[in-house]
């Protein structure tokens, strides 16, 4: 009997044990949702100095749904960043991969790891991680642009 309550008690250890562990592991790695691309409007830029303001399309994975959103990123270093039209594109992560209507509406900050091979900005529901910018290399653009600023241009996703 002893041995039976000995045997019970160390089963019931170690599946605390592992259940713990479990508590204390990363979160569950977020799925993709889709594609953000934005493209910077230089003519409306020069109304509002150095911050650049960008036209975006979100394209869903799923569904093939898009939605479009205006975009206001961190004021520039320089005027001449903003001369010509510039394209960015990140990779949308959702902690399922679903895309929602105005999800992205929101504003994104430069994530507190800068180190990261893909620079990301993280947001309430979704986290952008930089995939493409024209211009520059995309560790520069990150560090250089570190909040954007996204609001529906329409109130719901079309197909």
């Amino acid at each position: 009997m002893r041995r039976l309550t000995l045997a019970f008690t160390a089963g019931i250890l170690a599946a605390g044990a592992a259940a713990a562990h479990g508590l204390g592991s990363e979160a569950p790695a977020q799925q993709t949702a889709g594609i953000l691309t934005c493209v910077t409007k230089p003519e409306a830029s020069l109304v509002f100095g150095r911050t650049p303001v960008a036209d975006c399309t979100f394209a869903a994975e799923r569904g093939g749904f898009r939605q479009s959103y205006v975009a206001v990123f961190s004021p520039a270093a320089t005027t001449a960043e903003l001369e010509t039209a510039q394209k960015v594109t990140w990779r949308v992560l959702t902690k399922d991969g679903f895309a929602r209507p105005g999800m992205l509406a929101d504003r994104f900050t430069a994530a507190q790891d800068r180190t990261a091979a893909k620079p990301e900005l993280v947001g309430r529901a979704a986290t952008l991680r930089l995939l493409s910018h024209s211009g520059q290399s995309s560790a520069k653009f990150a560090l250089a642009q570190p909040r954007v600023q996204l609001a529906a241009a329409q109130p719901g996703m079309t197909r």
